[in-house]
């Protein structure tokens, strides 16, 4: 009777240690079907004039993208997104952009101005969001 569980016990720990491996690929192939989280950064700094004589902004802007693929399609429009950016920003007093609430705001247009440019020329699909790293008015 003894010699019978010791059998059990035997074919238990060789099926775990068979399902154990099996149970771990199941979460690799998961992780490598959800896109990673990628960032892009438009290279070199914007910098833009504001209204008045002497004022502008200089801004570090990067785009958050979920995929590889995406952030190659993107990459693509870097002179278009540069562009739109520098005409959004381009004229705005330095009260506008000085304040973080109003920053903010300016964010959400970048980002709305930038999918709307994407899916025009291409797909803004995968465009997560849109950050400034860095922010400075003179």
């Amino acid at each position: 009777m003894r010699h019978v569980y010791r059998l059990s016990g035997w074919w238990l720990l060789a099926l775990l240690i068979l399902a154990v491996p099996a149970w771990a690929g199941d979460d690799e192939e998961e992780e490598k079907a959800t896109p990673e989280i990628e960032y892009l950064a438009l290279q070199p700094k914007l910098i833009v004039n504001l209204a008045g004589r002497r004022h502008y902004l200089r801004a570090d802007v990067q785009l958050m993208i979920k995929g590889k693929d995406n952030k190659e399609r993107i990459q693509k429009h870097m002179p278009l997104i540069r562009h739109a950016l520098i005409m959004l920003f381009s004229g705005l007093p330095p009260e506008q952009v000085a304040d973080i609430s109003q920053r903010e705001q300016l964010r959400e247009k970048a980002l709305m101005e930038i999918r709307k440019l994407l899916d025009r020329y291409s797909d803004s699909d995968g465009l997560k969001d849109v950050f400034f790293t860095e922010f400075l008015v003179q």
